[in-house]
């Protein structure tokens, strides 16, 4: 062999040989994620004293007592879920509910007051003011059985109507004002109150035994004459269905025993739901208020209806 070619083979022998001590490379690490900050649910019972009321902004004010390993006893707002709460509290109420907060280590990641009850109401009565009934409490409310207390007010005809004017009917009452904003409030109560007309159509012989009454509690804007506009926009049929609007003294008869809070705020009338059935012996056969009230359907009131007739006419 050519010396030349030894060097060949010799080099070639060496690179095979340097090829053959080489490691693989390993691939590059990915790069470490940090873990995912554990959220962690807690319950507390929430005990304080409601400061404000904001129904409007779905927002309470509570001072309220120290959360033992959570919180210093202070005064905060609060935007529960369940709007009925703003049906339920007063300022000056003593309150207690239970309250989640999720913590994300140390950091509150949010709260949520799930539910409140009144355990001291704070002393209240009826208050009328130039603007109307400012303020009420919930005094003892009627139960089924019990005589409804009597009460005038002027219909859309501009004519004088007692509630005792319509004995000897069976009365479906509901309290309202025309420039309600809440589609939800009165605007929905209306909507139910023409279903319920309706249905009465059905059966004429139970339509002349019924009689449907929307009162406002907003005098001072609810005229005869605003109410018989109203009522035409909504189909009401009088003596059948009638829109009518009591003062305030005559709404603080009645109104306290059913149920009914109103006061005037800036731009309209905070109010909740009541619906009362009333026989034609003047007695309450069943009340629903608040969200009871708006969730009562008009099956459910045409139901009833149909069953009070029925056990009258046998």
């Amino acid at each position: 062999m050519r010396p030349h070619m030894l060097v060949a083979v010799a080099i070639l022998g060496a690179l095979a040989g340097c090829q053959s001590e080489q490691k693989p490379i390993a691939p590059p690490s990915a790069p470490k994620v940090a873990a995912e900050p554990k959220v962690e649910a807690k319950s507390y019972r929430l005990k304080g004293v409601v400061r404000e009321v904001n129904a409007k902004d779905g927002i309470v004010t509570i001072a309220h007592e120290e959360l033992p390993g959570f919180m210093k006893a202070m005064t905060m707002d609060f935007t529960p879920k369940d709007k009925s709460i703003f049906e339920e509290v007063g300022v000056g109420d003593e309150v207690e509910g239970p309250l989640e907060v999720r913590m994300e280590g140390k950091t509150v990641k949010d709260y949520n007051l799930l539910s409140l009850e009144v355990t001291q109401p704070a002393p209240r009565t009826l208050s009328l003011t130039a603007n109307g009934l400012a303020i009420t409490t919930k005094p003892a409310v009627l139960t089924p059985g019990e005589t409804v207390p009597d009460f005038k007010m002027t219909t859309q005809e501009g004519k004088p109507l007692a509630l005792s004017d319509l004995k000897g009917k069976l009365v479906v009452l509901t309290f309202i004002y025309t420039r309600c904003p809440l589609p939800d409030y009165c605007p929905a109560v209306d909507k139910k109150f023409r279903q319920v007309r309706d249905g009465l159509k059905l059966k004429p012989e139970r339509a002349d035994a019924t009689r449907i009454v929307s009162v406002s509690f907003d005098p001072e804007h609810d005229t005869p004459e605003t109410l018989k506009k109203h009522g035409g926009l909504q189909g009401a049929n009088p003596p059948y269905w009638t829109f009518a609007v009591a003062s305030h003294p005559e709404l603080a008869k009645v109104g306290p025993k059913l149920g009914l809070i109103y006061g005037p705020m800036p731009n309209e009338i905070r109010h909740n739901i009541v619906i009362a059935l009333i026989g034609a012996d003047g007695k309450l056969i069943k009340l629903e208020s608040g969200r009871a009230g708006m969730d009562w359907s008009a099956n459910d009131i045409l139901n009833i209806i149909n069953k009070e007739l029925t056990k009258t006419n046998k």
